[in-house]
C-alpha cells in the first residue's frame, strides 16, 4: 500500500464539531482525484494515527549474514509408475435382433 496520503473531504455536520474539516484516506490519481481507502470521516490527528497503522515506516533492513556452509539439498524424488495394466478387449454381443433370423411365412 504505497502513496497513501491524509486529504480533507469536506466539513464536519455534526452538532459538536460543525464546521471543522473532516479527514480521510487515500491514493491519488493522475488525474488529481483520490481513490479512497478509508472511508471514515476523521479528525487530522485521527487520521494520522490510522495512517500510521495501515501504513508503517519501513523499519531499516539489518544486513543477514549468509552461513558458510549451505546444506546439501536432496533431489526430487519421483513417485514410482505402476506399469499399465492391459485389459482384454471387451467382446461385443450382437444385438437380439440381429441373432433372431426371420422364419420364412408360410403360405396355406
Amino acid at each position: 500500500m504505497s502513496s497513501l496520503e491524509i486529504f480533507q473531504n469536506g466539513t464536519s455536520l455534526h452538532p459538536d464539531r460543525m464546521g471543522e474539516p473532516v479527514y480521510q484516506i487515500g491514493k491519488k490519481n493522475a488525474d488529481g482525484e483520490y481513490d479512497i481507502v478509508v472511508f471514515d470521516g476523521m479528525s487530522k490527528k485521527e487520521a494520522q494515527a490510522r495512517l500510521a497503522e495501515i501504513q508503517p515506516k519501513a523499519p531499516k533492513a539489518k544486513p543477514v549474514a549468509e552461513p558458510a556452509v549451505k546444506p546439501a539439498v536432496k533431489p526430487a524424488v519421483k513417485p514410482a509408475v505402476k506399469p499399465a495394466v492391459k485389459k482384454k478387449p471387451a467382446v461385443k454381443k450382437a444385438s437380439k435382433k440381429a441373432k433372431a433370423k426371420k422364419k420364412p411365412s408360410r403360405k396355406r
